[in-house]
């Protein structure tokens, strides 16, 4: 009842609206409606008038989707207010750090918002590989320091189901199975901190080896 429309327009549109498939221009319209009723003191209290609201709100969906218009909306809040992303964030941080070296973790992901969570996570603990070409490039270097070893992640392949698993259960269809082991290797991450802080990084990135001068010209 206290959020700003601002607020509440960025709320329906990161974790509902705003979604693959989605419309900012919905979660504004959507945001409009809620603050207009607001200010009028007939903002609904039941979920079928606020689902209402929201669905006369929105219209009718040009996408030919089937589900409920206020879904995404009550999505959106749901997820606000549990802060679920920053719990799983939370989860996935501890899972981490119980797992021993060698152990596994699985994740199942069934939405866009899922995976860019589980990716984000991945790719900040991520394992160097062997054949890695910016570990290449760093190893020649001649002011390069050795790389740690430390707590990393390595991961399998995406697992998606099966046809006879679609065939089975089609609600599977949007399921993607994520599988991780802990490592004791340096992290991409740290390298590429150090690789970008070592003098010959800017020749090495500058067209034909040519570094940027102070007017945006070019040297040998």
């Amino acid at each position: 009842k206290v959020v700003p429309h601002s607020d509440l327009v960025q709320i329906i549109s990161e974790y509902g609206e705003g979604s693959p498939g989605g419309e900012y221009h919905a979660a504004r319209r959507i945001a409009d409606v809620i603050c207009l009723s607001r200010s009028q003191g007939k903002l609904p209290t039941t979920t079928k008038a606020f689902a209402a609201l929201v669905a006369q709100a929105k219209g009718k969906e040009a996408s030919g989707q089937v589900m409920h218009p206020a879904k995404m909306t009550f999505q959106a809040l749901r997820i606000y207010l549990n802060n679920e992303f920053g719990e799983a964030r939370k989860g996935l941080k501890a899972a981490f750090n119980l797992l021993g070296l060698g152990g596994r973790i699985g994740l199942i992901t069934w939405k866009f918002s899922e995976r860019d969570i589980v990716d984000d996570m991945f790719r900040s603990l991520e394992a160097v590989k062997d054949n890695e070409p910016l570990l290449e490039w760093y190893q020649e270097q001649p002011d390069a320091s050795p790389l740690p070893d430390g707590p990393s992640l390595e991961s399998d392949e995406v697992v998606r189901p099966s046809e006879r698993e679609l065939q089975r259960n089609s609600r599977s269809k949007a399921a993607l199975l994520h599988v991780f082991y802990k490592r004791n290797l340096p992290r991409l991450a740290h390298l590429e901190q150090r690789a970008y802080a070592l003098p010959t990084w800017a020749q090495a990135i500058a067209p034909n080896g040519e570094l940027p001068t102070k007017k945006g010209k070019t040297k040998k």
